[in-house]
């Protein structure tokens, strides 16, 4: 199998008299002329990936997994593992092309007519990991084959000074931040920043971070931040479906509804609606969903704001403009709404190595006739970075985003509960639209406890050896500690792809191989040390179905039908600890007016006024044993070895589940306590969650 990483509201009124910025602003483009005719920006993002596909310990060199070569080598001499033909992969024509000079040269050939055009590109650190590995062995790729893209990042810069190809921050092995540990987030960056200027001849880090299939939280903006981040790309449909109001519409977005609690950005007046061959139709507030702004987190000890700024990529347009030459006629629809204080910038964001979108002819022409074609009506093509130059966003101008991705998946369509890496636990021969959160399975949901209770031994495993170097963790050397050896093993286990696949040839077992490695070491490193654990539980992301209790349903999940949901709702989670977990308490609280508005973070802190909330009440969470092997669906292969034994992980978090019942038409925040046997306690994030009234008249 050849594993491709799919690619593929309050009303703005304007007075009859401009405002002094827009006075200001038009007086510089009569005498300077640095505004197009309808204030419209474009520029991409091309996302390039390839996962470690099979990650355990390479044989020669136990202290490091395997990357593309070792694995080939070790498939022909022994067989086995990973099923990929991995020549395949890396030597179609187009790929070798793409990994080398593609998007240097759609960039330089709009150099002359548009000397701002650019393009961000994401570069995983495990595809030059491979690349790298390849070349080594002077197999498809060479020594030097990523001089190219190197020099270009360092010498082609636009009129402001910034790189005209912006080699983006990313998740060093293609994980998603919804989903996994803000810890491992840190690490996976750090990583990266590494390899960055190991790859790209120390190139200046970019001010950028592109989110694995564009999942964003905006739980994830402090570790951003922390890594020196300004900007995040994200998918505008989940700017817009935040917005009071949003027309929804469940043959168009093919998911649920947005919960109320989550639409809080200003009602919008005008959509863009375009149906792509995806099988939904995204719909898209304009100018609002189109130019950047701040998206913010709050500190729930402390209450303190950490703000980043999102910067919206067009989801429809981007999918079509993946899959054909794309032109500008949707654009003309939407510019003669952009505020050329606050211009609509249309960020065309997709895999830029597979399909349509990883071919000659698109990085060659259509990219070229685009920029043209967009010339010719006073679009200017630039980069994020430069846009940002020119427009800076206001620390004021602060948007919900609600979590999720890009609309790409088949299933997911951009679900807010990520779908496509997080299907719920069903029972034995589930029907459409069965679920049993209490008793069930899937394979999602087991690797997300392997992967949890793994993390946990690895962040103890640091904290008894007094640290980790990130040198030792992305690439070890022959004095990595067990604790350093521990988080390099375990963080190729988070690559999406391989939940994305679900239970396709050896999928299933790649997180499993990953962990144990990562366990034995951080084992190791727990036993050789006299440390104490002060390490907290590991708790995975908080879990919630239905997502819109006492609303309606839709998507996948219910058969692609309308469907009304009960007040009643599961949230559930996986926890584990080293020294053993005591309780683990669900805390919730009703909002007194059913609003969180953005203004007010009375909703997001754990001490607050409580004329704004009701206390918090607690309640014990069950605590079930989660079965390390495959209980229902015997035709998924756990097997990672020539025997056809199945490969069950060294160890496995426990699922911990409530049942809310008895509340509706109501707002409430809630977060979960988990206290390990040393005393050491770990709070989640603050979640929110609006229960309908029940018995919804879900038409449509």
């Amino acid at each position: 199998m050849t594993v491709q990483y799919r690619s593929a509201p309050k009303h703005f009124h304007f007075s009859s008299r401009p405002s002094d910025k827009m006075e200001t602003f038009l007086v510089l483009c009569v005498l300077f002329g640095v505004c197009a005719a309808n204030s419209v920006y474009t520029t991409y993002l091309w996302h390039m990936q390839q996962p470690i596909y099979w990650p355990d310990k390479l044989p020669s060199n136990p202290n490091t997994y395997q990357k593309a070569y070792d694995s080939i080598q070790l498939k022909n001499t022994q067989g086995g593992h990973p099923y990929d033909n991995m020549d395949d992969i890396f030597g179609k024509d187009d790929r070798v092309n793409d990994y080398q000079h593609y998007a240097l040269d759609a960039v330089q050939s709009c150099a002359a007519d548009s000397p701002d055009m650019g393009a961000q590109v994401s570069f995983s650190g495990c595809l030059i990991e491979n690349l790298n590995n390849l070349a080594d062995n002077n197999h498809i790729y060479s020594s030097g084959w990523n001089n190219a893209y190197s020099g270009a990042i360092n010498s082609m810069k636009t009129s402001g000074g910034d790189p005209k190809l912006d080699f983006v921050s990313f998740t060093y092995h293609h994980a998603l931040t919804t989903l996994i540990d803000r810890n491992a987030l840190a690490k996976e960056i750090a990583i990266h920043k590494l390899m960055y200027a190991k790859t790209w001849n120390k190139a200046p880090y970019s001010k950028g971070f592109f989110p694995a299939e564009m999942v964003f939280t905006e739980r994830a903006i402090p570790t951003l931040v922390a890594a020196g981040l300004q900007w995040v790309i994200v998918a505008n449909n989940h700017i817009s479906r935040a917005c009071k109001k949003y027309p929804y519409d469940p043959h168009g977005d093919n998911n649920s509804p947005p919960n109320k609690a989550d639409q809080v950005n200003p009602e919008q007046s005008s959509y863009f609606r375009e149906s792509i061959s995806r099988g939904c139709v995204p719909n898209n507030a304009y100018p609002f969903s189109y130019r950047p702004h701040y998206a913010q987190y709050v500190d729930p000890e402390t209450g303190n704001a950490t703000k980043i700024i999102v910067i919206p990529a067009a989801m429809a347009m981007s999918w079509l403009d993946g899959y054909q030459c794309y032109g500008t006629s949707d654009i003309d629809k939407i510019a003669g709404n952009s505020d050329p204080t606050h211009p609509i910038l249309v960020l065309l964001a997709h895999d830029g190595d597979n399909a349509f979108g990883g071919g000659n002819s698109y990085y060659e022409e259509c990219v070229k006739n685009f920029v043209n074609e967009g010339k010719g009506k006073g679009y200017i093509a630039t980069t994020v970075q430069q846009y940002l130059r020119q427009f800076p966003v206001d620390e004021n101008d602060v948007v919900h985003v609600e979590d999720g991705g890009w609309v790409n998946p088949d299933g997911d369509f951009g679900s807010p509960q990520s779908l496509q890496w997080n299907y719920p636990l069903q029972p034995n021969k589930a029907q459409v639209g069965q679920f049993d959160i209490e008793n069930g399975w899937s394979l999602d949901e087991r690797n997300w406890a392997v992967l949890t209770a793994a993390e946990n031994v690895v962040e103890t495993a640091e904290q008894v050896s007094i640290g980790a170097k990130i040198s030792e963790i992305q690439a070890p050397s022959a004095n990595a500690t067990e604790a350093e050896l521990a988080w390099h093993f375990f963080l190729p286990g988070l690559t999406s792809g391989y939940m994305y696949y679900g239970g396709v040839e050896d999928m299933p077992v790649k997180q499993t191989v990953a962990a144990n490695n990562a366990v034995a070491h951080g084992q190791k490193a727990i036993a050789m040390s006299n440390g104490l654990d002060q390490t907290p539980p590991t708790v995975w992301a908080l879990q919630r179905l239905p997502w819109n209790p006492g609303a309606c349903g839709m998507g996948e999940l219910w058969g692609y039908k309308y469907t009304p949901m009960a007040t009643d709702f599961h949230v559930w989670t996986f926890a584990y600890d080293v020294s053993g977990i005591s309780s683990v308490v669900f805390n919730y609280r009703k909002d007194m007016d059913g609003i969180n508005p953005l203004q007010d973070n009375s909703n997001e802190v754990y001490k607050s006024d409580l004329t704004q909330v009701t206390d918090w009440t607690t309640m014990k969470m069950n605590e079930r044993v989660f079965p390390k092997g495959n209980v229902y669906n015997a035709s998924i292969d756990l097997s990672c070895n020539s025997t056809k034994k199945d490969c069950l992980p060294t160890i496995i978090a426990n699922e911990f589940w409530i049942k809310i019942t008895g509340l509706k038409d109501t707002l409430i925040d809630y977060f979960v306590t988990a206290t390990d046997t040393k005393g050491n306690v770990k709070k989640t994030d603050i979640y929110h969650v609006y229960i309908g009234a029940g018995n919804a008249a879900c038409k449509g």
